[in-house]
C-alpha cells in the first residue's frame, strides 16, 4: 500500500513520519473553541476493523469513517490502520485523500494481546482530544479519552458458543471498557443485554442504531449463482446464526425446493462448518464471502432474503436488503422487529416448520414480495450514516465539554 505523503508511525518509538497538520487557530483547555465557529475536537479513530475479517464491524467502521470526515465539527480525523491486514471490501483510497483526513500506518494488529497496550501508547503520541472505535477495546495507558462500541454480548449471552479462556478475557476487556467516557450500541435490547450482564454503567452507554450505506459499486453476478429464483442469506456462518434451522427446511423439501438456497458468507472450517451441515442437502449454494459487487447482484435479484439468527445485536443485512427493495423473512428477535417492523415477516427462531410455511407462501406470492419490497426502501432512509455521525459528534463533543450524558 503506497502512504506517501500520508505519514506512517512506527508505534514502538513513536516515531512520527509526517508533520501534525497545523490547528486554524491556536487550542486552549480541554474543550477547544475556535473563534466564531464553537466547539470543535481532533479525533482519532480506529479504522483497523475494515476489514475482511470483520464482516458486519468493517461495514460499519468504513461507513463511519466516511460520514465522519464529512462533520464540520471535527478539525482532523486521524485514521489508524494496519497495512498487513486483508482488505478486498472497501476503496480506502477515498478516505485516505479526504482534506480532514490524517492517515497513519501501524503495525499494532486490530486484536491481539499486546492491542490495547500498543494502541494506548500510539495514543499518547498523538496530539488529540480523543479516541473513536468501532470495537470494544479499550486503550491501556493513556489520558486520551475514548468511546468505544459494543454491538452485542453474544459470548455472555450464549456462553456455550465461546470457550472458557476465551470469555474470561472477554469479561477482562469489558471491565476495561467499562471505564471508557462512553460506549455505543447499536439497538434497545443490546443496551438491556449489556446492563444485565457487564457492568458498563447505564450513564455511559448510548443507543445508536446504525446506518446503512448506498451502493457503491454496479451489480456483477458472481460465479456459481443459480440461474432460476433463489432465497439468499448474508454472514458468516456461526452457531447463533441459525443456518442449521434452513439446512432442515431444505433438507425437508427434498429435491422440491421453491427456490435454490444461495449463501454469501464465510464459512467456519472443520466440525459444525456449513460444507458438513449442508452435505448432500439439495438445491443449496455456498458462494463464500463474496465482492461487494457480488453482493449488490445477490441482494437485487434475491426472490427472498432469509434471516433466521436466534440471536443478534442489530441485523444490519436486514437493512441492506430493505434498501434494495428485497422481501425478507427474518427471525422474530427483538432487535430485528426494532428496525424491520412493517417490512419483514417474522418467524419464531428455530421453528422449521413455520419457516418452510413462510418460504413456500411468499415464493408463489408475487404481490406481496412487491408491497414488502416497495416498504423496505422507505424504512432504510431512517437509517442514514450522515445521521448517525451527526449524533456521535454530538456525543463527543458534549464529552469533550463535560457535558453530562
Amino acid at each position: 500500500m503506497d502512504t506517501r505523503g500520508r505519514g506512517s508511525l512506527d508505534w514502538r518509538g513513536l516515531r512520527r513520519a509526517s508533520p501534525r497538520l497545523p490547528h486554524p487557530v491556536p487550542i486552549v483547555g480541554a474543550n477547544p473553541v475556535r473563534e466564531g465557529v464553537g466547539a470543535r475536537l481532533d479525533l482519532a479513530y480506529d479504522l483497523r476493523y475494515a476489514t475482511d475479517h470483520f464482516p458486519g464491524i468493517g461495514t460499519h467502521a468504513h461507513s463511519l469513517a466516511a460520514a465522519l470526515l464529512e462533520r464540520e465539527n471535527l478539525g482532523s480525523v486521524t485514521l489508524l490502520w494496519d497495512p498487513r491486514a486483508r482488505n478486498t471490501r472497501f476503496d480506502l483510497e477515498l478516505l485516505r485523500s479526504h482534506p480532514r483526513a490524517r492517515w497513519i500506518d501501524v503495525d499494532i494488529p486490530a486484536m491481539a494481546p499486546e492491542t490495547a497496550r500498543a494502541t494506548g501508547r500510539l495514543l499518547s503520541g498523538l496530539d488529540v482530544d480523543m479516541f473513536l472505535s468501532p470495537f470494544w477495546l479499550k486503550p491501556e495507558g493513556t489520558r486520551v479519552p475514548s468511546v468505544l462500541t459494543l454491538h452485542d454480548v453474544i459470548p455472555l449471552a450464549l456462553p456455550r458458543l465461546t470457550s472458557w479462556t476465551r470469555r474470561v478475557a472477554y469479561r477482562w476487556a469489558l471491565r476495561r471498557a467499562a471505564t471508557a467516557t462512553a460506549v455505543l450500541t447499536s439497538s434497545r435490547f443490546s443496551r438491556d443485554e449489556i446492563l444485565r450482564l457487564t457492568a458498563i454503567p447505564d450513564a455511559r452507554l448510548h443507543v445508536l442504531p446504525l446506518g446503512v450505506s448506498r451502493p457503491l459499486v454496479p451489480p456483477v453476478r458472481p460465479p456459481g449463482a443459480p440461474d432460476g429464483p433463489f432465497a439468499l442469506t448474508v454472514g458468516t456462518h456461526r452457531p447463533h446464526k441459525g443456518l442449521d434451522t434452513l439446512a432442515a427446511v431444505w433438507r425437508g423439501f427434498a429435491g422440491r425446493a421453491p427456490l435454490t438456497w444461495v449463501v454469501a458468507g464465510a464459512d467456519s472450517p472443520g466440525p459444525g462448518s456449513f460444507a458438513e451441515l449442508t452435505r448432500d442437502v439439495p438445491d443449496v449454494r455456498s458462494l463464500g464471502q463474496v465482492p461487494p459487487d457480488a453482493l449488490e447482484w445477490l441482494y437485487h435479484n434475491a426472490t427472498l432474503v432469509l434471516m433466521p439468527s436466534r440471536y443478534e445485536g442489530f441485523g444490519l443485512p436486514m437493512l441492506e436488503a430493505a434498501m434494495r427493495g428485497a422481501a425478507i423473512v427474518a427471525s422474530d428477535l427483538p432487535p430485528l422487529r426494532e428496525i424491520g417492523e412493517g417490512v419483514a415477516r417474522f418467524v419464531p427462531p428455530g421453528d422449521g416448520v413455520e419457516w418452510a410455511r413462510a418460504i413456500r407462501e411468499l415464493a408463489s406470492d408475487e404481490a406481496t414480495r412487491r408491497d414488502m419490497g416497495a416498504a423496505g426502501p422507505v424504512r432504510a432512509a431512517e437509517y442514514d450514516y450522515a445521521r448517525y455521525a451527526s449524533h456521535v459528534e454530538q456525543l463527543l463533543l458534549d464529552a469533550l465539554a463535560g457535558v453530562p450524558a
